[in-house]
């Protein structure tokens, strides 16, 4: 599973894939990647933000 959240404070989890994560980060506005798993985005209303995605799973 993997996790959304956001510098405003926003949180998604339970996001079933990688590719999910990544078309969620695109409706919150325009995304630039700034990282792997991070984009700074602008919302329809001008906001700047950063969004992140990891991963939940434990590993091993």
């Amino acid at each position: 599973m993997w996790a959304l959240t956001t510098s405003h404070g926003m949180r998604v989890d339970g996001i079933r894939s990688e590719h999910d994560g990544r078309q969620a980060i695109h409706m919150l506005g325009l995304p630039r990647v700034i990282g792997p798993y991070s984009w700074q985005v602008v919302d329809n209303q001008g906001r700047h933000f950063v969004a992140e995605l990891r991963n939940t799973r434990p590993n091993g």
